[in-house]
């Protein structure tokens, strides 16, 4: 039996991982879940993406998986490069501005830079971290603005995805548990009142 399954993923072109978890439950519906990670995205949102889930005989699924599937596809892999793309000029930012505040603290002197000696400096503490806490308030005050604001458009898994995790945030665990049960509570009536319009 020939199948053309994996031709198929690589005409996807994913670079990264393809996750798929397969589920067959006894009334032969089978689930499919799959999730999308490449390399070491640390980004908010960037592992915490939903899986994409499809559901259907197996009939069903030869049918109309890979048409159902490419388009949610090419969303992820673009979420996914962009959060890779903020990363890598946030690290550059980071990097051009520490290089600014040496000048600054050097006297406007410049000097060759030593990459041995930023590779020396990574892993030393640093002694003023006001900067490091102002960026990280920062990203958890735009995370939790993006999260509102997905909810707002009743895009509530979205929203989820979207809130910082409280173990990077022990300080305002509550908060965000607080609102995760908000965006909870939003998506089981909007999923009650989408059932009724349903039937």
């Amino acid at each position: 039996m020939k199948t053309n399954f994996f031709e198929q993923i690589a005409g996807l072109q994913i670079n990264g991982n393809l996750l798929l978890n397969i589920h067959h439950d006894e009334t032969g519906v089978i689930t499919v879940s799959a999730v999308l990670k490449k390399g070491n995205i640390t980004a908010t949102a960037g592992n915490s993406l939903p899986p994409m889930l499809f559901k259907g005989t197996a009939t069903e699924l030869d049918e109309g998986f890979f048409g159902q599937f490419a388009q949610p596809v090419k969303q992820t892999v673009g979420i996914i490069n962009n959060l890779e793309t903020y990363q890598k000029e946030l690290e550059k930012a980071k990097k051009n501005g520490k290089n600014d505040k040496d000048k600054i603290a050097k006297g406007g002197a410049t000097e060759p830079e030593d990459d041995k000696d930023d590779e020396q400096n990574l892993f030393s503490p640093q002694v003023d971290d006001t900067e490091a806490k102002a960026q990280k308030k920062r990203l958890f005050d735009e995370a939790m603005e993006r999260s509102k604001e997905l909810a707002k458009q009743m895009k509530y898994v979205e929203a989820l995805a979207q809130l910082p995790d409280p173990a990077d945030h022990a300080d305002k665990a509550e908060l965000i548990e607080s609102r995760r049960k908000e965006i909870l509570a939003g998506k089981e009536i909007y999923d009650k009142l989408a059932n009724q319009f349903k039937d």
